[in-house]
């Protein structure tokens, strides 16, 4: 199952050394490496002011969210988590969906 995360840098980060958060983001960058070899992490990408948009493979829901709470840096973050369907999946079924609408309404309301 694929998911959308969307990470965003809390204010609280500010508060930390500068030290502090270089190690977190070099734990991060090997953490973010070794999720890729795995196959978890499929693409990911920064956003202008802090923060990631990242595309992942899971097997459950649980999975992720396991993920997301190993993230070195992830403690300083806000994270929103979206779950994935197959676009092509989704629109045939909301054609069909309609099909069966069409059938029960053939002509407009007056």
């Amino acid at each position: 199952m694929k998911f959308l995360t969307i990470s965003k840098v809390r204010d609280s980060a500010a508060l930390f050394p500068p030290a502090t958060v270089r190690q977190l983001l070099e734990a991060t960058l090997a953490f973010v490496d070794a999720q890729k070899k795995a196959g978890k992490l499929l693409e990911a990408y920064a956003l202008p002011g802090g923060g990631a948009a990242v595309i992942c493979e899971h097997p459950s829901a649980e999975d992720a969210a396991q993920t997301i709470a190993s993230i070195p840096v992830g403690g300083l973050m806000s994270h929103e988590v979206y779950p994935l369907a197959d676009f092509n999946v989704v629109m045939k079924a909301s054609i069909e969906s309609l099909k069966t609408a069409e059938k029960l309404f053939p002509s407009p309301p007056k």
